[in-house]
């Protein structure tokens, strides 16, 4: 059965990431990425994550507790994937979908397309542009074992979505998601999901199994 989770609005007014942390905080709509796709990578940390939006950007905050580590990418647009990273795929219409991908230590990949391999990476610019605050310092860290909580917030601008212009966020508006943990390059490679993929590989590149996000 396909995941729906339906979020709140924040004020307008609200826009520095302090404050829309302590926000979600009180009032997002919660969900935990806690789906298991592929037995051979039975790894599963402990991730939820918080929703919420105003007319004009969309705000989630991620956290995670994980047994291994690792952040080796530092700019944008790398392979963040490999490293402990945090997703949300999302799609408004049936034309392709966007792929927003931050690994623990801040550094994002944001990418559009119909499919994985027709991926259209943003400019920097645009990038830059979605604020993130994470709880662990901007600096490359080695794959390493242990307990390892953090926390990584992101206010995500409507005009992140440029195959979308003058996109505003709007009650009762849906759109199709997925919200995913990986690491593929971690000590223990890992693929959990929000929504189950029902595949036999791991691939989160697969709208058919996106959910819903419903702006209450």
């Amino acid at each position: 059965m396909s995941e729906k989770l339906i979020i709140p609005k924040i004020e307008d007014s609200i826009y520095d990431l302090e404050t829309i942390s302590k926000e979600l905080e009180k009032k997002g709509a919660k969900g935990s990425i806690n789906r298991v796709n592929w037995n051979s990578f039975p790894y599963q940390p402990a991730v939820t994550f918080l929703m919420a939006y105003n007319q004009n950007n969309l705000f989630l905050k991620f956290d995670v507790t994980e047994n291994h580590i690792r952040a080796m990418e530092t700019e944008t647009n790398g392979n963040v994937w490999e490293d402990s990273c945090c997703e949300f795929f999302c799609a408004f219409d049936n034309e392709g979908y966007y792929n927003l991908e931050t690994n623990c230590i801040g550094t994002q990949l944001i990418g559009w397309g119909a499919k994985k391999e027709e991926r259209t990476l943003l400019d920097s610019i645009i990038i830059d542009a979605v604020k993130k605050h994470t709880t662990l310092e901007h600096k490359t860290i080695e794959p390493q074992s242990g307990r390892f909580e953090y926390q990584l917030t992101m206010i995500i601008p409507a005009a992140t979505f440029v195959n979308h212009p003058g996109m505003k966020f709007t009650q009762g508006m849906q759109l199709k998601g997925n919200f995913y943990k990986c690491g593929d390059k971690t000590p223990e490679p890992h693929f959990v999901s929000w929504n189950p993929i029902e595949i036999k590989e791991p691939n989160f590149h697969r709208p058919d199994f996106f959910g819903t996000v419903e702006l209450a």
